[in-house]
């Protein structure tokens, strides 16, 4: 038997290929050769019988004409002695005259040559000369040939192949061997392999052996090197996995622990991970101390992982240890696949406990933030806008999605803060809190009076992070302390009027009884009645006055009555319709049919209306305009509303409109106590009275309950 190498080495292998390929080499060039050399016998047999016809056609020609028996037999006898030609013979009249040679039926050339004669100056054919070469001789001779060849490229191939057998055992194999014997030692993960060398005379220029030492010693190089910081990774990631709150564990198909980290063995109340890793941890998981089978959402999840080779999520999933304590977790578990199949998982949980709670005080807080009755602007370290609640979208008439990302100071020009910014920017800027007030206008144009706080947020370094301001709408505050001061002003201004008509009446009265008597006597001179009658005049006006500034202190003289209040309009309008028509004053009627009854003085409610309907054609005398009378009823109230597109009322004038002898018009137009009087009888009966202006638009709102409580006192003529 062959030794293991000849059988399975690479040597064998390539001897074996070696002599396969040589002899189907020497196959196919033999049998190229046989028929090269059988092409060129036959080329020869026809050759031969080309040259008869050029050279011995002729003698035979001749002997045949005389019949010259021997020459005819000679020249056949010459004939078959040519190789492979085993049959010569001449016909005449169809019938074999010579002959020489045995004729064979098979393997055999043929070839007939016409005889001729020349008679009388023509061509005579006398017969026939046949000749028959047999092919047995080539084939015997090609026999010999393929012999021959096949035993010389027999002895070749196996010389070759030895040759090359024992070169490559020589120079190849034994390297080959001590290659496998080196790889089989290497041990990477205990130490540096040492570099491969060929036990070899060192040569000039290396070759394929060298190249492959070099890159085997190379690749264990950086094999162990590769598998130094593979371990240097391990240990990073074992401390990182030990460092992370979150917890980290490893099972395998079974359920058994391959690893898990710190936090895990917190999390599972036990001291050390040896405790688990090899054990059947979800089967542990799912039964308490006692031993009993409890519900266990993570080993459920882990398992399910496992069996659908996917990566589930749980944002919120109870887990009960072993103390009988439940913590809330976010857990993520991954399957782990080998070769298609599912090896194990890797779990990820961390206690959410103290994460939710924070998450549900942050959405109360930011509830009470955006449903807080308060204004709050959030503003960033650079003055751009980050947050503004409903409330303040609400007051302020604007959305949020058009104030954030916006510059604040640039976001409210109708803020009125020029003075109070730098005040600001100091207290925010040291830290601390500004408290003041605002005045604006809405996108409605209402004016807005705002008490706000802005502070600074500042980060754990101290820098400014963002600015807040938070308000609240003191606006109605404002219109009730300046309703309430301007009452008492009108009080103190009613007690004042009582006493002064109380005092200045009856001396005024004696006056205008003495006038009148001077006038009665006779032989008066008529420049003097004139002067009488004129002071008497000035008596009837004083006395108005002084019943006028009665009306602060209590109504005048009637009784409470229900009455349609639209009637009362409508006669004031009747009664006032040619001056208002002289003005070009267009009436615009806009009533409320619910509002069918008042119960007041009529003629100080009539008094009321013609004040207001006088000063708002007062108004738009310069050019006409448009007197709209309006009224709704809003609970137990009558709201009665007279509007112009007058030039309107400076601001600076509102506040004093409702203030005795305050006037814009001229001393001969108007005393300035039509508007107190109607205020006064306003209040008297349990309502009130207010103005709204801007150019083009005034307005006037009394509001009147429906049926005072207060039952009015009768008022002494003066």
């Amino acid at each position: 038997m062959l030794p293991h190498w000849k059988k399975n080495s690479l040597a064998g292998r390539l001897t074996v290929r070696v002599i396969w390929f040589s002899t189907m080499v020497a196959v196919v060039a033999t049998t190229v050769q046989l028929y090269l050399d059988y092409r060129q016998d036959i080329r020869s047999i026809h050759s031969f019988f080309a040259t008869v016809k050029d050279t011995s056609l002729r003698p035979l020609e001749e002997s045949v004409w005389i019949l010259d028996e021997l020459q005819v037999n000679l020249q056949l006898e010459g004939l078959i002695k040519r190789q492979d030609i085993i049959y010569a013979a001449v016909e005449m009249d169809r019938q074999v005259a010579w002959a020489k040679g045995m004729p064979l039926q098979r393997n055999i050339l043929s070839h007939s040559f016409p005889l001729m004669h020349q008679v009388r100056g023509g061509s005579e054919e006398i017969g026939a000369l046949h000749l028959v070469a047999s092919l047995e001789g080539i084939y015997r001779r090609l026999l010999r040939r393929v012999l021959v060849l096949l035993a010389s490229n027999t002895v070749k191939t196996f010389l070759v192949a030895g040759f090359i057998l024992l070169s490559f055992k020589k120079n190849i194999a034994v390297h080959l061997e001590r290659l496998a014997d080196y790889v089989q030692t290497v041990d990477i993960q205990r130490q540096e392999p040492p570099p491969f060398r060929l036990e070899r005379p060192d040569s000039r220029h290396a070759d394929e052996l060298d190249q492959v030492s070099a890159s085997l010693s190379a690749l264990c190089q950086s094999g162990y090197q590769a598998f130094c910081d593979l371990r240097v990774q391990e240990q990073r990631l074992r401390l990182f996995f030990d460092a992370t709150e979150e917890a980290v564990f490893g099972v395998d198909a079974e359920g058994r622990c391959t690893f898990i980290n710190r936090a895990g063995c917190d999390h599972f109340l036990i001291a050390d991970s040896a405790e688990l890793v090899g054990r059947d941890l979800l089967t542990q998981l799912a039964c308490d101390e006692g031993g009993q089978a409890m519900d266990c959402p993570l080993c459920e999840q882990v398992r399910e992982t496992m069996a659908l080779r996917k990566v589930l999520l749980s944002d919120e999933m109870p887990l009960v240890r072993r103390d009988g304590s439940t913590v809330l977790i976010a857990l993520r578990s991954y399957p782990v696949l080998e070769h298609d199949q599912c090896a194990g998982a890797i779990v990820f949980f961390a206690d959410i406990s103290r994460q939710q709670k924070l998450e549900q005080e942050k959405q109360l807080f930011a509830k009470i933030v955006r449903q807080a009755p308060a204004l709050i602007v959030i503003v960033s370290a650079d003055g751009l806008i980050e947050y503004v609640n409903a409330s303040f979208e609400q007051i302020m008439g604007v959305a949020a999605s058009d104030l954030v990302g916006r510059r604040a100071l640039d976001s409210f020009p109708t803020l009125s803060v020029d003075q109070q910014l730098e005040q600001v920017r100091a207290k925010v800027h040291s830290g601390e809190t500004w408290i003041g007030n605002f005045i604006s206008n809405n996108t409605e144009g209402r004016r807005i009076t705002l008490e706000a706080a802005i502070f600074p947020i500042l980060d754990r370094r101290g820098r400014l992070t963002n600015v807040v301001a938070m308000g609240r709408d003191i606006t109605r505050e404002q219109q009730l302390i300046e309703q309430l001061h301007h009452a008492q002003k009108m009080e103190a201004i009613g007690k004042l009027a009582a006493s002064i008509a109380h005092e200045f009446g009856n001396p005024l009265l004696g006056i205008r009884f003495a006038l009148r008597d001077v006038q009665q006597r006779a032989g008066l001179n008529p420049e003097d009645g004139k002067l009488l009658n004129l002071a008497e005049n000035e008596c009837d006006r004083m006395r108005k006055l002084i019943r006028d500034l009665q009306q602060f202190n209590r109504p005048s003289s009637g009784r409470k009555t229900e009455f349609d209040p639209h009637r009362i309009l409508e006669e004031i309008l009747a009664l006032h319709h040619n001056l208002l028509t002289k003005k070009k004053i267009v009436v615009v009627c806009e009533y409320d049919q619910r509002v069918d009854r008042l119960c007041a003085v009529e003629d100080q409610i009539r008094q009321v209306f013609i004040n207001l309907i006088i000063n708002a054609s007062d108004a738009m005398a310069a050019g006409g305009g448009t007197l709209t009378l309006r009224t709704e009823l809003r609970g137990e109230e009558v709201v009665i509303s007279v509007k112009d597109t007058g030039s309107g009322i400076a601001p600076n004038n509102l506040e004093r409109i409702f203030e005795p002898f305050f006037t814009t018009k001229s001393a001969v137009e108007g005393t300035g106590l039509g508007l107190p009087v109607s205020y006064g009888i306003v209040r008297a009966h349990g309502g009130s009275i207010a103005a709204q202006s801007t150019p083009g638009n005034t307005v006037f709102i009394v509001t009147l309950p429906v049926c005072a409580g207060i039952e009015p006192e009768r008022q002494a003529a003066i």
